[in-house]
């Protein structure tokens, strides 16, 4: 069971909430279906007060949950707030704290920030927040990290996004983590496709993001990450470790979640989803710089693994960024 509370109160924004719950949803039904099994998501929607309240755009948040009761949470989302940010609510600093020591992840949405900034938890750390408020954001709190030039930060298990755009990115991430890569991108296909970008390529993190344990496997990902675009075989990676396929893969597998081959495979839809969104060379040459000769197998293997094909993402992606009127590559 992975436990998701959103922290609501009177000045919350609730875009930014809105959006990591319907893509936590949809990815909770992905995998409930595929499974044929009960749901392994729990959302809570915890209130600072016991009565309802109307939120801005004149919608009405029902208390679900007291803030204080919180118990056992993985996730934590913490809205950003409507205009300047106003951090004179206690009963939330309090509980954010709790609900750190007790080994929850806390995701801060855009000027959220500075209630974790508030609860002293970003001292000595990385963090970020909305663009205009990064002024005064360094003002109130001399002693974090501010990375004015990235939209995500991550240190240990304290996130911070500046954007709702950057909020998506980073619950494509956390879906990742919780149900994989191929669940993760049929959500990111439903809800923004135009505006994805890698996470390790748009954060700043205190570590990498795949912190490694095992030496030798943190060797055979970089291997496989040299040859994205040639053949590869699982016996050749062996080999050059030093060990046997069947330790390889036991060792992977436990090391960083999935087999050398979908590993492979991930990190080429990856890198075809960049060029397909940013450069204009046709399918057949986006499958050859990423490792597939076959421009049939290339659009196959894409297909599977983000719902839709090489030729649809694009025109999608085109559609939306430039307008009707652009012609897209064939």
């Amino acid at each position: 069971m992975f436990h998701v509370a959103f922290i609501v109160h009177p000045r919350a924004l609730l875009t930014g909430l809105t959006i990591p719950l319907e893509m936590l949803r949809a990815a909770d039904e992905i995998d409930r279906v595929s499974r044929r099994e009960p749901s392994r998501l729990r959302v809570s929607i915890a209130t600072t007060g016991d009565r309802a309240f109307e939120a801005l755009g004149a919608l009405t948040v029902v208390p679900q949950q007291p803030l204080a009761e919180l118990r056992h949470v993985d996730l934590v989302f913490i809205p950003p707030f409507w205009r300047k940010p106003k951090v004179n609510l206690p009963a939330v600093i309090h509980q954010l704290v709790e609900l750190e020591a007790q080994g929850a992840s806390i995701c801060a949405v855009s000027t959220g920030s500075f209630l974790l900034a508030e609860a002293g938890l970003l001292d000595g750390r990385a963090a970020t927040t909305h663009w205009s408020f990064l002024n005064d954001f360094a003002e109130r709190y001399p002693s974090v990290l501010l990375k004015r030039h990235h939209l995500i930060t991550r240190s240990e298990r304290l996130f911070c996004a500046g954007s709702l755009n950057a909020t998506a990115d980073l619950t494509a991430f956390f879906i990742e983590r919780w149900l994989g890569t191929e669940t993760a991108r049929l959500v990111e296909a439903q809800f923004s496709p135009e505006i994805r970008q890698p996470v390790r390529q748009q954060g700043y993190f205190d570590g990498e993001i795949n912190e490694q344990p095992d030496e030798l496997m943190a060797v055979a990902q970089g291997w496989l990450t040299e040859r994205l675009a040639g053949p590869v075989r699982v016996t050749e990676l062996a080999k050059h470790l030093g060990v046997s396929q069947r330790s390889l893969n036991r060792r992977f597998q436990i090391a960083v979640g999935c087999t050398p081959g979908k590993y492979l495979r991930d990190l080429r839809v990856e890198a075809a989803t960049g060029l397909l969104r940013n450069s204009n060379l046709s399918v057949a040459e986006i499958g050859v710089r990423v490792g597939y000769v076959d421009a049939g197998h290339f659009s196959t293997v894409y297909r599977r693994s983000t719902g839709r094909s090489p030729r649809a993402f694009r025109a999608a992606v085109r559609v939306k960024l430039f307008g009707s009127g652009v012609e897209t590559a064939k």
